[in-house]
């Protein structure tokens, strides 16, 4: 009998669960017609958003790594998948090219890829960095912070902190309107980027949040590490999520005994995996991205793809390592393509696990069942054969009138 009640139990937890996910819960949902109670509260077991249980599902999407022609496109996707969330990383890098000179517009125009966000229903994770790791040039750092006298980036350090302090003094008041409780779409603000795999700080983390605050965020903090550097990367009271793609559930027990009066989330489960030159395409199987991913969601946590859509490096902002899979080749560089075998390809093409993350949802009663239709494929171009007439050797050897310096050079000095 007992037995018998329990299915019976567990029958009315999934009914409701299909019947709660029926209509799709985005921004419209949550804002509501009344004025804002709270934006994103990260107590107790379920996250709240004015008032009303949410479970982000969400996927990231770097709006400088497609043309803006194709954002639209590419966030109807991640809907018609049926996630409620995007998540972005801004690059300084290419907000900031110069000292004291910014750029916001076109591809950079992060508050109209904010407000497209928007007007499809989707709610937005912002991650300002300054520093965004993203297999991105210098984890988009600005190269002019090397010729400052005694700068040390990602530091309690007056030079960096001085520089990051003027970014956000440009950056967050563009974007601090589509906050949440301001009537926006974002929900979630990330203090750095993996800093627990880079040092220990919290004063410099403290310091890194409280910036944001001076220059107009609002919304709840969070940081992102992975498992094995929760503790070092955190910032003062400040939710903890974690990034992986193996043993999730594992990782995610370790993550509720750290705080386990927190909602649980992954923000970063990684559907793929990005590519140096000199190494063959990765690749995550099916079985294996369905496998974890059924881990995450079994555990009631919340998830972001990294990456639903990885699109390109354009120019030479491909970003490298250093011996991280081959000891017997100190540094990796990037290629070109951020495809990463992700949830749609380069190309912005649905691929099987697009489907597969709509039917695993579906299997925990997730899937919303008034999604839009994901919008057809955009044509392939033909371009025919490129002849070059002109070339450069990448040999350094080739080049003449070196000059000695104590730093480096940015391009404009040089």
């Amino acid at each position: 009998m007992a037995s018998t009640f329990k299915c019976f139990a567990l029958s009315l937890v999934a009914l409701f669960s299909i019947v709660h996910a029926a209509k799709f819960q985005g921004y419209n949902f949550y804002r509501g017609n009344g004025p804002v109670s709270s934006g994103l509260v990260t107590e107790g077991a379920t996250l709240m958003l004015n008032g009303k249980p949410l479970r982000i599902l969400s996927g990231a999407i770097h709006y400088f790594r497609v043309v803006p022609e194709y954002w639209e496109d590419r966030l109807t996707k991640l809907k018609a998948a049926g996630l409620n969330t995007v998540e972005t990383y801004v690059p300084w890098n290419l907000h900031e090219p110069r000292p004291g000179v910014f750029d916001f517009d076109g591809i950079l125009d992060i508050k109209n890829f904010i407000e497209t966000a928007k007007r499809l229903d989707l709610l937005v994770i912002f991650r300002p960095g300054p520093y965004i790791c993203a297999e991105w040039e210098f984890g988009g750092l600005p190269s002019w912070l090397l010729t400052i006298p005694g700068m040390k980036v990602r530091s309690n350090n007056k030079p960096y902190l001085d520089a990051t302090n003027r970014y956000l003094e440009n950056l967050i008041p563009r974007i601090a309107d589509l906050q949440f409780q301001k009537n926006g779409p974002i929900i979630l603000v990330q203090v750095e980027n993996e800093y627990g795999a880079y040092g220990n700080d919290t004063v410099f983390m403290d310091a890194s949040k409280q910036q944001l605050v001076t220059h107009g965020i609002v919304e709840t903090f969070v940081t992102s590490d992975g498992p094995k550097d929760l503790t070092t990367g955190t910032a003062t009271n400040v939710w903890m999520t974690v990034n992986e793609k193996n043993d999730m559930g594992t990782h995610l027990d370790t993550l509720k005994s750290l705080q386990p009066n927190k909602p649980l989330m992954v923000m970063e489960y990684w559907s793929g995996w990005f590519d140096h030159w000199n190494e063959n395409h990765h690749t995550i199987s099916l079985k294996k991205f369905s496998l974890e991913l059924r881990a995450i969601l079994s555990r009631n946590a919340s998830v972001n793809f990294y990456v639903f859509f990885g699109g390109t490096n354009f120019g030479f902002l491909n970003g490298a390592n250093f011996a991280l899979e081959n000891l017997s080749m100190p540094y990796e560089p990037t290629i070109t393509s951020y495809d990463y075998d992700a949830i749609l390809n380069e190309a912005g093409k649905l691929t099987a696990k697009w489907n597969r993350t709509r039917e695993i949802l579906q299997e925990f009663g997730l899937l919303a069942d008034d999604l839009p239709q994901p919008p057809a494929d955009v044509p392939a171009f033909a371009y025919g054969q490129v002849n070059f007439q002109q070339w450069m050797s990448l040999d350094v050897s080739q080049f003449h009138n070196k000059t000695q310096t104590y730093c480096p050079l940015v391009l404009f000095e040089k």
